[in-house]
Order: C-alpha cells, then sequence, then structure tokens
C-alpha cells in the first residue's frame, strides 16, 4: 500500500502556511464544517484526484522532478459557481423582455444600478405622456414638463452613453392640456417659456416619430415659433382639442407621413368646417409629405392629396354632412377609402359623395351602419351601393370590401319586457353573394375584387361573409365571378390597402 497524505484542515479566518526547512511542500485548502481554528485536526485521505505542480528547483535530491499531490474530499465540498446576471443576455433577448415590461416597471429597473439603468432607461423614455392623467397633485403639470425637458436636454454621464443618448431614447410624446398651463393672479395661462423648452426638446429628438397635441392652438399663441427647425423624424401628428391653423401647424412639422385627428365625438368642431379659406401655398409642405389622413370628421381646409383617408365616424343621411364629406374627399382625392355611411342613404346621396374623389379610388372599404337585419343589408349592397355606382361616371374602382354595423340597443331598451317574437336562430344557410357581387361588377366594369361580410347583421347566417375574384371573359358581355378563400381575400385586402396613385 502506497503512502499515505495527512492534510491539516484549516479555517477561513486563520490559514496556516507551513514551511518545511527546504521550502518544497504544497499547501491544499480544504473549506469543511466542522473546522476548529484552535485545534486542528488530521484525517487520512485516500488518493483519488491528481493534480500536478511544478516546483522550483530543489536543493534535494528530488530536485529534477514534479510532485503529485494525492488529494480527496472526505466531506461535501462547497463549490464555487459563476452565477450568470440578467445583462449577460444577448441584446435582442433583452429588447424582448424590455418590450413586455410598462413604462413604471422599466423605471424601477432603471434605479436598481448603472447597468440596469442604461439598458431600462431607453425603454422609459421611448413613449411618455406629459400632463392629463399623469399629473400628480404635489407639483404642477408645467414642473413636470420643464424637469422632463431639462432632464433630456442635459449631457448623459458618460457610462451611460453619447451625450445625446437621452434624447436619442425618445420615441412617442404626448402632450396635454394641462402640461403648459400655470395659475396666474387666479387665471390659468399658458407659460411660454415651458413651451419654448418643449419646442427646443422637439428640434433635437432625432428619433422622435409621433407626436400628439392637445389643444395645439394654444402652443402657438403662447409662442408663435413652436415647432420651427423640428425633427425630421416625427413622420405622425396627432391633433385633439382645439387645433392650431393648418398653415402653422405645416410649417412646423413639414415633414409628416400622418396626420390624425381625434377627438370631438359626433360634434364637428367649428375649425374644421367655418375657419377662414386657406392659402393653397401655406400647405405645400404636406403636398408633397402626407400619405394618410385619419379623423372622425371631414376637415374642409386640409387641401392636401393623400394616399388613403379614414373617415371614422359614419356619414349620416343629411344635407349638410353630405356636403361636407364630398367636399373633403374632393381636396383630399384619396386612392383607398376607409368609410361608414347610413345603410338607409339614398344612392344619388352616396353616388354625390363619392363624386369628386372618384377618378383617383381605387380601393373602398366601405360599412352600412345601423343595418336593421340581413335582408336590409342584402337590399344595401343591391339596391343603393350597385346603384349609386352606376350614378358616377369616373369610377375606377379595382376593389370594395362592403360590412355592415347592427342596430345598437341602449341600455334602457334591455331592461323593457320584449313583445315580438323571438329572433329566429342563426342558420348555416348563406345568401346569394355571387348574385350581389355580379351586380356590383356590373355597376362598376373595372373591379377585380370584392369582399362581402353580412354577419353581424341581426339574423344573418353563419357563412354570410366570402371573398371573390372578378374576370373578364373574352367575346362576352358578362364577367367571370370566382369565390376564393379567406387566406387569399385576406391577401389581396392587404395588397388593394397599399394602393398608390400610379395602382
Amino acid at each position: 500500500m502506497g503512502p499515505v497524505l495527512h492534510v491539516m484542515s484549516q479555517s477561513s479566518e486563520c490559514r496556516r502556511a507551513r514551511n518545511s526547512g527546504n521550502q518544497r511542500n504544497a499547501v491544499a485548502e480544504q473549506n469543511t464544517e466542522d473546522a476548529c481554528p484552535d485545534s486542528p485536526t488530521t484525517e487520512k485521505v485516500t488518493p483519488t484526484r491528481l493534480v500536478l505542480l511544478s516546483l522550483p528547483p530543489l536543493a534535494s535530491q528530488d530536485a529534477s522532478r514534479s510532485y503529485i499531490l494525492l488529494l480527496q474530499q472526505s466531506r461535501p465540498r462547497t463549490t464555487l459557481v459563476m452565477t450568470s446576471t440578467l445583462f449577460q443576455l444577448n441584446y435582442d433577448v433583452l429588447s424582448d423582455v424590455l418590450g413586455l415590461m410598462s413604462s413604471h416597471d422599466a423605471a424601477q429597473l432603471a434605479l436598481t444600478c448603472r447597468g440596469a439603468y442604461a439598458l431600462a432607461l431607453p425603454r422609459f423614455l421611448s413613449d411618455v405622456s406629459l400632463g392629463g392623467l399623469y399629473h400628480k397633485s404635489s407639483s404642477s403639470a408645467v414642473s413636470q414638463l420643464t424637469d422632463f425637458c431639462n432632464f433630456l436636454l442635459a449631457p448623459a454621464p458618460s457610462w451611460h452613453g453619447p451625450p445625446s443618448s437621452r434624447l436619442d431614447s425618445l420615441r412617442t410624446l404626448e402632450l396635454m392640456r394641462d402640461a403648459v398651463r400655470v395659475r396666474k393672479a387666479g387665471v390659468w395661462t399658458t407659460d411660454a417659456s415651458a413651451v419654448a423648452l418643449l419646442s427646443n426638446v422637439l428640434a433635437r429628438a432625432n428619433n422622435l416619430q409621433k407626436l400628439t397635441l392637445w389643444g395645439s392652438e394654444a402652443l402657438f399663441k403662447a409662442y408663435p415659433d413652436f415647432g420651427l427647425g423640428s425633427s425630421a423624424s416625427i413622420h405622425a401628428l396627432i391633433l385633439g382639442g382645439d387645433v392650431a391653423p393648418l398653415p402653422a401647424l405645416a410649417r412646423a412639422f413639414p415633414h409628416v407621413r400622418q396626420l390624425i385627428f381625434i377627438g370631438g365625438g359626433a360634434c364637428v368642431p367649428e375649425w374644421a368646417f367655418a375657419s377662414p379659406s386657406v392659402d393653397p401655398q401655406a400647405l405645400d409642405a404636406w403636398r408633397e409629405s402626407v400619405e394618410s389622413i385619419d379623423t372622425c370628421f371631414p376637415v374642409l381646409p386640409l387641401a392636401v392629396p393623400a394616399r388613403r383617408v379614414h373617415l371614422r365616424n359614419p356619414i349620416v343621411s343629411d344635407l349638410d354632412a353630405i356636403h361636407c364629406a364630398r367636399e373633403f374627399l374632393g381636396r383630399t382625392r384619396p386612392v383607398v377609402l376607409s368609410t361608414a355611411m347610413s345603410a338607409y342613404a339614398s344612392p344619388e346621396e352616396f353616388g354625390a359623395v363619392l363624386e369628386l374623389a372618384a377618378p383617383s379610388l381605387r380601393y373602398l372599404e366601405l360599412v352600412g351602419d345601423r343595418c336593421e337585419n340581413v335582408e336590409d343589408g342584402t337590399e344595401w349592397v343591391q339596391a343603393r351601393v350597385a346603384n349609386a355606382f352606376s350614378l358616377v361616371p369616373d369610377l375606377s374602382l379595382l376593389g370594395i370590401s362592403l360590412s355592415v354595423t347592427p342596430v345598437v340597443v341602449s341600455a334602457m331598451n334591455r331592461l323593457k319586457p320584449y313583445a315580438g317574437t323571438p329572433d329566429a336562430p342563426r342558420s348555416d344557410e348563406s345568401r346569394d353573394l355571387m348574385g350581389l357581387v355580379r351586380a356590383l361588377a356590373a355597376s362598376s366594369p373595372s373591379l377585380k375584387f370584392v369582399a362581402i361580410d353580412l354577419s353581424p347583421a341581426k339574423g344573418s347566417s353563419l357563412a354570410e361573409r366570402a371573398w371573390f375574384r372578378v374576370f373578364e371573359v373574352k367575346d362576352s358581355r358578362s364577367r367571370h365571378v370566382v369565390k376564393i378563400s379567406e387566406k387569399e381575400g385576406s391577401a389581396l385586402a392587404e395588397k388593394m390597402r397599399a394602393f398608390n396613385r400610379y395602382d
């Protein structure tokens, strides 16, 4: 049996280095739970693991060879494991994780350490809303605005990144009405210095893409040069409340591609139809840049051609409403139009709405608003829409998507006892949608794609939703209609929504 090596157990507090006369013994550290610092113990170790140590030349007869130290742990050994941290993950993975966080959670993460600050602060600053529900009672909303702007404009610390890293993180900014208001002499007024500070941020935020302004009229009144020199990255401008004159907005934000008007409900604000006439040249910047207009109501001063127009509020069967919609569509001349109109408007009224926009219109998404039942929905398509197309001479539609909305039942009516007969259950039998498509194709010779969805109507069947292609037949006056799958129909609709003036 070979020699037995005895190893002294030692604690971490009092490691003892032992020196032999010839300075050639190697010390092996062993952590044990029962080690006693005052009375070291010796343990017999059976060799099972080899550790090769190369020692300096020695004066003894063993100087030319290496020593093999045989070690074994007789008790469980504590293993030091290198733990992974959150920041060692791939950046793409971290981006996905941060994308699932709210802004509040990202702010809490940023307060933990510098590494977390550099990682989470861009997420926190990417989408910011000032004023409104975010206003704290302990400080005014204008203080929130000025503190935020000063924070963005101040150079970022060196360990965070380049000096402009805070400004570069801003992607979306929403400004509520009270964010720039201060109370002076008992009267609420707009703080011009705060508006000027915000304008400076808009000029230097090179990655800001979407800007929402509530009550923009007050901003321009307090600081007429608001927005001048704003970042060319601002592509979406959302306007609510009292909107500033459109020429001032076009001058301040000339690179906007998407204009969105929000608020107002069913009431059209006075500025949208009763404002003084606008010089066409004052909106020249938007003539080249604006691609999409999304609004609840017609904005008559906005005489800017747009590739796509979305009118969210239904057009009612009223002379003034039809006139405003007609003029607005004639001035914007959309290629793609999404709108809703009363399901009981006459073909003449619907034709009048489309008449001025017909030469440029290629794809139409039309909703028949408040349709009583599926029979009325069928009549709406065949007797109103198809007849209206025949009344518009320059119509060159390539595709159309038709759907209906049911009649809204108030909560009070739901509480009243029902005296009539119960509704007939839905059936799986479909109506003659092919016949409706043929009627549409006959009234619009350029039509190539039709989507019909009558399923929301009362009493409709589960199958009254379909997509069709329309083909020309050589040596025949009739047109060939083929039903296609939902997947193919959805793909065609998506393609037509992307139409431009060259399609």
